[in-house]
């Protein structure tokens, strides 16, 4: 089949929006929903920005990593190693100060949720630590690498913008700050 040229093809912009570039934008916002990476809202309004749009830079802010890339994977990395200098305080704060329904306040919400179930076990194995007869509490130990272990792939996982869930924590659904960003 040979394919012509038509008018407008020849007279397109470059940086036009193709159907192909149209329905690869749409499928990557549908992907984003289906994981609950944006809720309804944002969907009904990226959707309705991708069918409008008429340039690829248009285009790219609406598609740009499922929309991580402008959500801020820095500040999730944060929330996650904020706990070894701030404890619960800093992804508390991140989480207050980030935009409802963001990919950081659900990464923070995520890491304030782990180390608030993190110093309650801590707090256990502690315990036991006193009533078990013996020298030294040696879970003790191997609960603070646990913790250092899971607290830095989450933070790792999340800069990258992937959505990963703690073990532990699907062991134990604490769930104090929601992590579906609302």
């Amino acid at each position: 089949m040979i394919g012509f040229m038509t008018n407008s093809d020849f007279f397109a912009p470059i940086d036009s929006v193709s159907a192909a570039d149209r329905r690869g934008a749409e499928q990557r916002l549908r992907e984003a929903h289906s994981i609950g990476r944006i809720d309804d809202a944002e969907f009904d309004a990226r959707i309705a920005r991708v069918i409008a749009a008429e340039r690829l830079d248009e285009l790219a802010v609406q598609q740009a990593r499922h929309g991580i890339s402008d959500r801020g994977t820095g500040m999730a990395l944060l929330a996650h190693l904020s706990p070894f200098l701030t404890w619960l305080i800093g992804p508390a704060v991140i989480w207050a100060l980030s935009a409802k329904g963001s990919y950081t306040r659900r990464e923070a919400a995520k890491a304030f949720n782990w180390q608030l179930l993190a110093f309650v076990i801590g707090m256990v194995v502690s315990a036991l630590g006193w009533i078990i007869p013996g020298d030294g509490n040696p879970v003790a130990g191997v609960w603070t690498a646990i913790w250092v272990v899971m607290t830095v792939i989450g933070a790792v996982m999340a800069s990258k913008g992937a959505e990963w869930s703690n073990p532990i924590r699907r062991l134990v659904p604490l769930e104090v700050l929601s992590e579906r960003g609302r």
